[in-house]
């Protein structure tokens, strides 16, 4: 494993957790604030940013082809 293996691994370890961690940090302190609504939507709009920017970056690239190449 490359360096630079290794430093794409832990960079889309680190969106990975980011992406739960910060909105799901958000929605709990605006419940805690009295804003459960505006927690929740907080959290899954962070959540599914988060689900898209990992998707466009790091798995729509990816190429899967069986055996024969097809």
């Amino acid at each position: 494993m490359s360096t630079t293996d290794a430093a794409g691994k832990v960079r889309f370890g680190l969106a990975l957790a980011l992406g739960v961690l910060v909105p799901g940090m958000a929605k709990y302190a605006l419940t805690e604030g009295g804003y459960d609504t505006l927690g929740t939507v907080v959290f899954y709009t962070g959540y599914f940013t988060a689900a898209v920017a990992i998707w466009f970056i790091w798995i729509r690239p990816l190429e899967f082809e069986g055996p024969g190449g097809a």
